[in-house]
């Protein structure tokens, strides 16, 4: 889950929900209470910033563990409007959601390639997807952010297939960027070697839970950002990172918490 706040918050954008994939097991083996990220994690961390609402949600594809905690959040805090990948909002995973959106009245809108909107002197971009069938990671709605000097990638699951593709139609503006939200976890499916080079990130974020099951972020794709001398960090094992940034796009500070 990713949170952007603009100047004295006149828009504060969040970036997928978090949330836990569910595995049936044996009844000896289930809580007695759930784990839910939405409602233990993300809602107490806005609360904690004075944050009660959101301008805009955005749910880069229906996968469980980007949406599963939106609804919990939706009971929490007001949400403007969301914002999905082209038929997407019918997929189960955002079954619970669509429920709260409906009591709500809060308005989902699907959104893809070539749309934009600014904020103050911020620009919001979507790369992709281009098309209007949603099938699953390469269909993530991937956002681009520019500030000054500043560029964000923010790339949801997508893949090696979905970044060639960034590279072929946005070449010129994700080049050199200063902040990657690595794909898909750090997956050894995405972060393409040609991606890596071409975007070359200042730094980059991999958003995966401490001792996942699926060991991401995959060491050869760690080791991609490592030989070209990439910094990065991992949110299992170095928590929360907050950047701030000033008017010119200049990083003015890097805070880590554990």
């Amino acid at each position: 889950s990713s949170l952007i706040e603009s100047t004295r918050r006149k828009h504060v954008l969040l970036i997928d929900s978090g949330g836990i994939l569910r595995f049936q097991t044996d009844e000896w083996k289930e809580r007695d209470a759930v784990y839910e990220v939405g409602r233990q994690v993300v809602v107490p961390y806005l609360k904690g910033k004075g944050i009660a609402k959101l301008d805009t949600m955005i749910l880069t594809h229906a996968d469980a563990d980007h949406v599963e905690g939106a609804e919990e959040i939706a009971k929490e805090i007001f949400i403007k409007e969301i914002h999905v990948s082209p038929n997407s909002w019918g997929e189960k995973a955002l079954d619970e959601l669509r429920v709260e959106v409906e009591k709500r009245s809060i308005k989902v809108v699907e959104k893809m390639a070539g749309i934009k909107w600014t904020v103050g002197e911020t620009v919001f971009s979507y790369l992709s997807p281009n098309d209007l069938q949603y099938e699953g990671n390469n269909d993530s709605l991937v956002l681009y952010v520019e500030h000054g000097d500043f560029t964000a990638l923010f790339t949801g699951d997508l893949e090696k297939d979905g970044e060639i593709d960034l590279i072929r139609h946005y070449g010129p503006y994700i080049r050199n960027i200063t902040l990657l939200k690595a794909g898909h976890h750090g997956s050894k499916t995405s972060s393409a070697d040609e991606f890596v080079e071409h975007t070359m990130p200042t730094l980059t974020i991999f958003t995966a839970g401490k001792d996942n099951r699926y060991g991401h972020p995959a060491q050869e794709v760690v080791e991609r950002f490592e030989k070209r001398g990439l910094r990065y960090f991992t949110t299992g094992t170095d928590g929360t990172i907050e950047m701030g940034i000033n008017k010119k796009g200049e990083v003015t500070s890097l805070n880590i918490w554990h």
